[in-house]
Formats: structure tokens, sequence, C-alpha cells
């Protein structure tokens, strides 16, 4: 006779996953596979009783293109930094984004008539606009790949909890972060480094992390209600920053012989009050997202105003900022169509400060189903208008059977490198010339266009 007790584990849990492949190759020089990734996922939900569910995933990959070839060529990093100093290169870390086994999501669903809690690591996503975070900030991002993987892999998972309490007319959403975590920056030396902790020259951190005290721990309050067609949201979030902000003691101007910089790199608190819109629009789908944003710090440039021989202000001033976004949703040519534009307001802004009074994106999604071919074709777009950079994702998947695809496209990036600080004059560290200041962001990456092709089994 079956068992009682396994016919009702069989009933009660549900599992899958998927194995997959995911192969890069620069298509400028130094031309070099940079990614051979291999990844397990799986994942899991266990029904414990009529109210109550488990759910578990998480997942390992190892990345053979360390096994093949050198690291530099991988990086490109000499290539890129071709003007900067020798000691430059002879100190560059090899850090490597491989071996890596990571539970992702890991909670306790309970849930009641009214009320919804779900207890453990998870996701919060609070954005509607495709791509564009503005609302959307609960989750810090991993920059291994810049913002080239999908978007829920960039998210990092936070131990907290979530409640949902279902009104008569709105829905409220509780946060309680107790899992102080920041945007996890790629790995050192490797061709998408950009963001980094700031570290002395034994390589010691200059940073202090935030501990998990209740006096740091984040909180969250979001409103949701319907009014006619009209889906509205109104959000408060008290959280971190999550950037450090690199105050610093620097002389200025800078010249051979003064002393180096000593950086203050510290986390700082914000509050953000938001909120969302989501309505039909003449039978497509208006979207849209503000922010209101205080506490935040943003960097300036060279300058010493009050005449001490150093940079003002530790080279940070704080003010408040307004983000926001409109987005549309709709179907032409049997093709379906996401536009956004978003855009950051400094108030009390000043001329020093290297980010713009008014700090502009746009961004377009396209998604065609190939029917005769069994694919989908996709495009993701990201114009940063002020910086005038751009990148560019073609992709088309071919669905080979129901549990098999293969996709393949391109990452494209356009624009100029940043300029921040000063710079060695051919690479001499004894012969320092001031640059204009410009922060950048795509354009830092310009040699890095790539294709890529992967393969993807489910289960």
């Amino acid at each position: 006779m079956p068992d009682p007790a396994r016919a009702g584990l069989k009933d009660d849990l549900t599992w899958g996953g998927y194995l997959k492949n995911e192969t890069a190759y620069r298509i400028s020089e130094p031309r070099s596979f940079t990614k051979i990734r291999n990844i397990l996922d799986l994942n899991a939900k266990y029904k414990i009783s009529k109210n109550y569910w488990l759910t578990a995933s998480g997942w390992y990959y190892y990345d053979l293109v360390y096994d093949f070839f050198d690291y530099r060529t991988i990086s490109a990093r000499p290539e890129r930094e071709i003007q900067q100093p020798l000691s430059f290169f002879e100190n560059l870390l090899q850090e490597k984004d491989s071996n890596i086994l990571e539970l992702r999501e890991f909670y306790l669903d309970a849930s009641f008539k009214k009320l919804d809690i779900r207890a453990g690591r998870q996701f919060v996503v609070w954005g509607v606009l495709t791509g564009v975070r503005i609302v959307d900030e609960v989750q810090p991002m991993d920059f291994r790949e810049l913002i080239l993987i999908d978007l829920l892999d960039y998210r990092i998972p936070l131990w907290m909890v979530k409640t949902d309490y279902y009104g008569e007319n709105n829905q409220y959403e509780l946060l309680w972060i107790p899992d102080i975590r920041f945007h996890k920056p790629a790995p050192r030396g490797s061709e998408w480094e950009l963001l980094q902790d700031i570290r002395d020259a034994n390589g010691n951190l200059l940073i202090n992390y935030p501990n998990s005290q209740p006096k740091n721990w984040e909180w969250g309050l979001k409103v949701t209600r319907t009014i006619g067609e009209n889906e509205i949201s109104l959000s408060y979030f008290y959280t971190w920053d999550d950037f450090p902000v690199n105050f610093r003691l620097s002389p200025y101007p800078a010249q051979v012989g003064a002393p180096d910089p000593i950086f203050f790199p510290t986390y700082t608190r914000i509050q953000m009050f938001g909120g969302t819109l989501q309505r039909p629009f003449f039978g497509q789908v208006l979207k849209g997202e503000v922010a209101y944003v205080t506490g935040k710090y943003f960097g300036i440039g060279e300058i010493d105003a009050n005449g001490d021989g150093f940079l003002d202000n530790l080279g940070e001033l704080k003010r408040d900022h307004l983000r926001w976004g409109l987005g549309l949703d709709f179907n032409v040519m049997k093709t379906d169509v996401s536009l956004g534009v978003a855009q950051w307001i400094i108030f009390g802004y000043r001329p020093e400060m290297v980010m713009d009074n008014y700090d502009t994106s746009i961004n377009v999604f396209l998604r065609k189903e190939l029917v005769d071919r069994n694919a989908v074709f996709t495009l993701l777009g990201i114009w940063l208008v002020n910086l005038n950079e751009d990148y560019l994702k073609p992709k088309i998947t071919f669905k080979m059977t129901d549990y098999f695809q293969v996709a393949v496209g391109m990452d494209l990036f356009w624009g100029k490198k940043s300029q921040l600080g000063v710079a060695f004059s051919g690479g001499r560290p004894t012969d320092l010339v001031e640059v204009p200041q410009r922060s950048q962001f795509i354009g830092n990456f310009q040699g890095n266009d790539r294709l890529f092709v992967e393969f993807k089994y489910s289960f």
C-alpha cells in the first residue's frame, strides 16, 4: 500500500529550477571571452497547512572563463586604463565573480482573511515603471555586471518582515528590515569595476558599516487604493543611501608634494516620500512614479571658495531632491512597447555640484513574438540625456522545446569616460594636471561591447 505520509509530502511540496549557461565575448579590442558562467538554480515551496507556506530558492554558479583565459585579458583593464602609471597595474586586484553559492529566498507565508505576513529572506518591488528605479529602492543592487543582468537577479534579497492588511478600500503594506545591506560593487579589477569601497594603502576598508541595532533598522509603509480606473499608491521609506558618501579632506589645488587626500566614506540616512499611478489611457496603460528624497549628499567639483587650501564642504553638499518618471505601455504592429522618461531635480543647486540640476533619462523596451520562428525578440534602450551616453540590448530567444530555450544578443555602449580630480600626464605620477570634472556612468564601458549566448533548461 502507498505510504500516506509520502503521498502527503508529494502533494504539499512543489519544486523546480533550471540549468543555464551564459557565455559572453567582447567584440572590441582586446577581444576575449569574458564569461562562461554555468548556473544551477533550485526553488521549492512547501504547504505546511491551509494558512502557512514555506518557500526557499538558491543558486550556485561557476565561471569557467577564468580557467581558460588570462584575467587581465578578460578584464581589459590595462587597455582601458592606459593613462594610469605602471604601479596601478602592478597593484590591480583580481577578484573573480565565480564559485558562488547563495540562498536567494527563504521565507514563511502566513495568510488570513484580511492579513498576509511574509517573514524571511525575500524581494519586494514597489515601482511600476519598466527598468527605472524611482520609488523602487527597497532592495540594494548587485553591480557584478553593471546593469546588464535580469531585473530580479541584480536585486539583493533582504531578511525582513512584510505585512499586508486588506481594508475595505485600501491595502496597507508595512516593511520591517533589520538586515542592513548596501549596493554590491563589481569585483575589483574586473571589466565592470566602477563603484567601489574606498581602502587605504594596505587594503583596509575606510568605512564602518552600520550594524543591526534597532536605531539602524529600515522601515517602509505603502498604502494602495483603486479609485475608478486609477491604481494609486503612497509610500514612505526610512532607509540608508546605498552608496557611501565620500567625504574627503583634500588639499586644493592638487600639486606635487601636497598631502594625499584623507577620505571619510560614510553611509547616511535618507527618507523617501513616494507615490505611483497606473491607469488605462485610450486603450493603453499610463504609469507614473514620484519620490521626494531628503538627506542625500551630492559631490562637488574642485573648489576652494573660502581660500583655506582645502576642498570646500569635505567635497559633498546635502540637498533634498525630487525624482519623477512617466511611462506608457502600448501595442503597435503586434509589438509591445514601453516608453519612459525619468528625471532628478536637485533643490538648492550650486554650480560646483558635479551632477546637473536637472538629470534626465529616456528608456524604451520592445517585445515582439515571432510566432513562425517560435521566438521572442526584445530590445532595451537607455539614453542618459545629460551625460550623452547610451546602452542598447537587442536579444532574441528561441523556444526549442517546452523546457529548453536558446538566446543570443548584444550589449552595446556609447559615451565618454569619467574625469575626476587630477590626471597623470603621460602616465607619470610626478606630473599632475587638472582635468575638467565629468562623472559618467555607461560611457565608462564604451569599450566593453559584447555578444552573448544563453542556454537554459528548466525543470
